[in-house]
């Protein structure tokens, strides 16, 4: 009997590994998304923190900032446009990144070599700029440079690959989502330049189709694109300062760049994050390998390496894994993560699209029922407002929220200028997982941008959601 058990065993299990089940893809960006694209501010300007973040932020998007830091003050007043350490500190707290731009903004072309003690040479511009850095935020490594001018050359490259991981120069085409070593240090951003006269906001919509359009491309051909951006500020006061800053972007075209970024990310089109974070995961990516464990019908395990300095490289890769074809939720946790995520049909059987990052334990999938999910969702401990979908929608969209307790309930849509445009709920809800059907039947109101917002007791939160005619 036992050599029969044993024999079924092991039969079990070369059927199991046959079948590949734990077999892995990463995928090409973080969730599977086609494109990626940064959206990076130069020099450390003062109106990067006033005006530049805080459009950001409305959107949940992260920006890569980069400073000449010596330029930038404790306190206002500093050196005319340069914005302060406190400020652009907290913009890494916020999730932003750091970037160097160098000591001083020289020609790097121009230096010597030399010593990173030596403050006329190469190798202290560039050094010095990222000790400076990590020391003001020292909860990140400064890992992205931005060349003066955008200048650089063989020389200046090996020397910038000894303290960063990227460098970021000008190029009128984006990224491609492999890169080789030298690529590495000259990814390429497209700088917008803007016809004069500038008179109105509608002036710029040419320089703004002609990008968008260049953008969509990228996105389209599994790209990665990046902006350069200096001054960032309103239109009301670009007369009075077009002469004397370069191309500034007015906070109306950056909020228009980032409504279409908004629409493309939320339909997982594009991955809209740091130039660091960026690099993380395509190098993760391209050296990540992995070992199954264990693989049955109740429980795969997975190791994934990279080879990689654990302090610098530690982003989630996204991986499409195989698993068993009863399988219709999944637990995935790894390292005290857990999560429950739902499969997808491919024409290789069930897989799974989870996150695990390389070198943090090892990686365990099972299967959990439905009604595990449904008492998961239904005990949750927090109000929530999830985002719309479809999302962007023609005309109908379901917007769902969950309630821990019992709540006076108002779920309403307003228009971009604040107008009340629909009253989806508004009574005592009980606790629980709700979806409520939002359509647009009424022609006079335009495609654009509305807003969604639940208030339950004391909870209030706003969303975002795209109508497309």
């Amino acid at each position: 009997m036992m050599i029969k058990l044993l024999f079924t065993f092991t039969l079990l299990t070369q059927v199991l590994l046959a079948q590949n089940f734990g077999s892995m893809r990463f995928t090409n960006y973080a969730d599977d998304r086609k494109g990626a694209f940064s959206l990076t501010f130069d020099d450390g300007l003062l109106t990067h923190t006033e005006n530049a973040a805080p459009i950001l932020n409305q959107y949940g998007f992260k920006g890569t900032f980069y400073v000449i830091p010596p330029y930038l003050s404790e306190t206002l007043p500093g050196i005319w446009r340069y914005g302060t350490w406190p400020d652009f500190q907290l913009l890494a707290n916020q999730g932003h990144e750091i970037g160097s731009h160098t000591m001083r903004h020289y020609d790097l072309t121009s230096l010597q070599w030399g010593s990173i003690d030596d403050d006329s040479t190469l190798l202290y511009e560039l050094y010095q700029s990222k000790i400076f850095i990590e020391q003001k935020v020292p909860s990140e490594k400064c890992i992205s440079l931005n060349y003066p001018y955008t200048l650089h050359n063989p020389f200046v490259d090996s020397a910038a690959s000894l303290f960063y991981e990227n460098a970021r120069t000008l190029g009128q085409v984006a990224n491609d989502s492999s890169l080789s070593e030298n690529e590495w240090y000259g990814l390429k951003a497209k700088v917008v330049e803007f016809d004069l006269p500038r008179n109105s906001v509608d002036d710029d919509l040419e320089e703004l189709f002609t990008f968008l359009e260049w953008t969509q491309n990228s996105i389209n051909n599994h790209q990665w694109g990046m902006i350069i951006v200096h001054d960032v500020i309103p239109f009301s006061v670009l007369d009075s300062l077009i002469n004397d800053i370069y191309e500034p972007v007015t906070n109306e075209w950056l909020t228009s760049l980032c409504d279409f970024l908004w629409a493309r990310s939320s339909t997982k089109d594009v991955w809209v994050e740091t130039v660091g974070n960026i690099t993380r995961y395509i190098k993760e990516r391209d050296a990540a390998s992995y070992q199954i464990i264990s693989s049955s019908n109740q429980l795969i395990e997975i190791n994934i390496t990279d080879d990689l300095e654990n302090g610098i490289y530690n982003y989630p890769l996204s991986a499409y894994v195989k698993i068993p074809d009863n399988w219709n939720y999944v637990r995935s946790e790894q390292n005290g993560i857990v999560d429950t995520l739902i499969t997808t049909l491919s024409d290789s059987g069930k897989l799974v699209l989870v996150n695990v990052i390389p070198d943090n334990g090892v990686l365990k999938l099972s299967p959990v029922t439905s009604t595990d999910v449904e008492n998961e969702i239904i005990f949750l401990s927090e109000f929530k407002l999830y985002q719309n979908y479809p999302n962007p929608f023609n005309p109908s969209t379901v917007i769902s929220y969950q309630l821990p307790v019992g709540s006076n309930v108002t779920l309403k849509v307003f228009d971009i200028l604040g107008n009340e445009v629909a009253v989806l709920v508004n009574e005592y809800v009980q606790a629980g997982t709700y979806n409520e059907y939002f359509t647009i039947y009424n022609e006079l109101l335009s495609s654009g941008l509305y807003f969604y917002q639940l208030k339950a007791g004391d909870y209030l939160e706003t969303k975002k959601m795209l109508f497309l005619k």
